[in-house]
Order: C-alpha cells, then sequence, then structure tokens
C-alpha cells in the first residue's frame, strides 16, 4: 500500500511539473493571458453540499475576491480580510496560481501550494475549470461559478 502511495505522488508531482512547464514563466496580463485586475464572487449557504462539515461551510460562505497584478502577484480575500497571497502565470488558455501565505493558504503539504486551470473571459465573466489542483477549498471557490471582473 505504500508502494502505491508513493507511486501516486510520484506520479502527481510529475503531471504537475509537466503542466506548469507547459506555461510560460513570465506573466501575462496583455494579449493572450488573464487580463490583471479583480475578479469576484459570493458563495451561500445554499451553494454548499449538505454533507459537508459545518466548519468547511463556514469558511467557504462569503465573498471572494481574487486579484491578478500585473506583477503576477495574487491577493486573494474573502468579506473584505485578505487570507491567502502568491504568484500566478497565465498563457491564452491555462493558469498556473501558487499560494505563498495567508490564513486560508495552501501550502502546508507537497504539491498542494499549486494549481493548474483552463480559463475563459466572456462578458466580463471568468471561468475557471481544474486541469489539476489538490487544494479543495481554493478548487470550490474558483470555480462554482464564474468569477465576476470588477
Amino acid at each position: 500500500m505504500k508502494t502505491q502511495y508513493i507511486s501516486t505522488k510520484l506520479i502527481t508531482t510529475a503531471l504537475l511539473m509537466c503542466l506548469i512547464t507547459l506555461v510560460p514563466s513570465t506573466v501575462t496580463a496583455a494579449p493572450g493571458g488573464i487580463p490583471a485586475g479583480i475578479y469576484s464572487a459570493t458563495i451561500t449557504m445554499a451553494d454548499i453540499p449538505p454533507d459537508f462539515p459545518p466548519e468547511v461551510a463556514e469558511i467557504l460562505v462569503g465573498t471572494w475576491m481574487v486579484e491578478f497584478a500585473d506583477s503576477g502577484a495574487t491577493v486573494v480575500t474573502k468579506n473584505g480580510e485578505e487570507v491567502a497571497y502568491g504568484t500566478y502565470t497565465s498563457s491564452k488558455s491555462h493558469l498556473v496560481i501558487r499560494d505563498k501565505g495567508g490564513p486560508l493558504a495552501c501550502t502546508d503539504a507537497h504539491g498542494i501550494a499549486t494549481g493548474v486551470y483552463t480559463w475563459s473571459l466572456e462578458n466580463n465573466e471568468l471561468a475557471l475549470t481544474p486541469v489539476l489542483d489538490r487544494c479543495f477549498g481554493r478548487m470550490f471557490v474558483l470555480t462554482l461559478r464564474p468569477l465576476q471582473q470588477l
């Protein structure tokens, strides 16, 4: 069983590294990448599946804002309070986001800090689809519904 766990972990890490190399290492806020700016979504209790533990629901419910800066920095706030910060890179089809710190950042396990998504932006709505993200909370917030560009 331990061998299977190690094999799965190695495969996941290798896949993540391959996906990261597909996205340019420089941030593109210009043509082809996600436009720099602030994107927002509100999660209500009605969005939370009934089988979620109450403490998870409490963390997820609120107004979330994700700022993608021209510098490649990201700042995530919930109800106006900074909860995570990190970096991102984007191409015309992929987003790689990496948590660096913050009270709700995904930084504690190997490979969990980085999420890879495909993206599209139409009518000021940023739709993200996970390719690989082991951080459940980040994936839930970013993909529940399109983020509204402010």
